[in-house]
Order: C-alpha cells, then structure tokens, then sequence
C-alpha cells in the first residue's frame, strides 16, 4: 500500500494527478473526506467494484453505494430525478456532510445497481477531494471505510491497518476521522432524513 501525505489549504496538483492515476488504474483508494474516512474506485471498472464490495463485505445489490460528484451538475447525470425543489434543497446544503439517496439513472452501471434502483450522491466539502473531482472530471464510486461505530472512533492508521492488504493507496491529510454523513432518502416528497449525522439538514 503506498501512502500519500496532503496539506490544507492548496493541496499539490502533482497528488491529486497521482490519486487520479491510480484511480483509472483500477486501484482501490482511502481518502479523508468532510465525515468519515472513505474508501472508493472508478465505477466504470467492474473488477474494482467487486473489489471494493469484497473488501467492505457488501452485496451490490442490496447496498446503496455512493457516487462523490463534484457538484449537482454529475447529481443530475447519474439521477434524472431532480426537479426543481429537490435541487433547491440539495443547493442548500452542498458542499457538505449529507449523502442523498436518489432514484438512478440511465447511466449508472449496472454492475452494481441494487435491485431497489437508488444510488447515494454526495458533495463533499474537502479540499483535495473537491480539486480530484474537478481534474478527474466525473463521479468516484464511495463508501465508508469504518464498517462499525468502533471503527469511526479510531484514529485513520488505526482504522487503515485493518484493511491495508486490500488497499493500494492511502491519501493521509493527518487529521481524525469527522462524523458520519446525514443521510436523506430523497425517492419520494417530501425526503426522510434516515440517519442523523453530524450537520443538520437545512430545508
């Protein structure tokens, strides 16, 4: 596993074209985020996303993974269902904590849609993954690398050493985990909060 160490506020343009190399190489990546440690791949490459389910234990099919977008614009390619007030309410409270659970589109991979149709969308508010969304120029397939709320309590070496034979690089900004993401099921009007997290909504 190799490990890259970033710094706020302007992360290197050198380590983020490294963690987009890596990414189209099919490598499975951690990363700080604005909640918890993540872990994620290139969701066009099949053989990276089995991995990543194997390594977090998962069934695509019942899962609701999460594409990091780097603004509403990717949201709206991967879910034909934002109309006008869901935009609004997904403007509102974007770049940040909350993960959005929309119904998929056309254009998401079948290789992992879950049999109820609904992705997760998030724009995270971090520094250099804002600069990796923007210069990769599409979404990033997402999860949280604590699988447990014990492991959300651990520091980010910690929690990486139990999952470092599965991992091909780390992106290490030397700051502790945040807290889970809030998560809205936005399928039907008006959404349902369904996890509270550390930010409140703002409707």
């Amino acid at each position: 596993m190799e490990q890259l160490i970033i710094h706020a506020p302007h992360p290197s343009l050198r380590k983020v074209n490294e963690t987009i190399k890596s990414i189209e190489q099919g490598n499975i990546v951690v990363y700080p985020t604005d909640s918890l440690l993540a872990v994620g791949c290139d969701p066009l490459q099949k053989k990276s996303v089995i991995r990543l389910c194997q390594l977090k234990g998962i069934d695509p099919s019942k899962a609701n993974l999460t594409y990091l977008c780097a603004g509403i614009t990717d949201a709206a390619i991967l879910s034909k269902q934002i109309g006008k007030e869901l935009f609004r309410l997904i403007k509102r409270n974007t770049p940040g904590p909350f993960t959005f659970i929309l119904t998929a589109g056309k254009d998401v991979p079948h290789h992992f849609s879950n049999k109820k149709k609904t992705i997760g969308i998030r724009i995270p508010q971090h520094y250099f993954i804002e600069v990796m969304l923007r210069e990769m120029g599409r979404p990033l397939l997402s999860i949280s690398l604590a699988s447990t709320d014990e492991e959300q309590l651990l520091y980010p070496d910690e929690l990486v050493s139990i999952y470092r034979n599965q991992i091909d690089l780390w992106i290490d900004d030397e700051r502790p985990q945040g807290q889970p993401s809030t998560i809205i099921d936005c399928t039907d009007w008006p959404p349902e909060i369904i996890r509270e997290g550390g930010h409140a909504l703002v409707w």
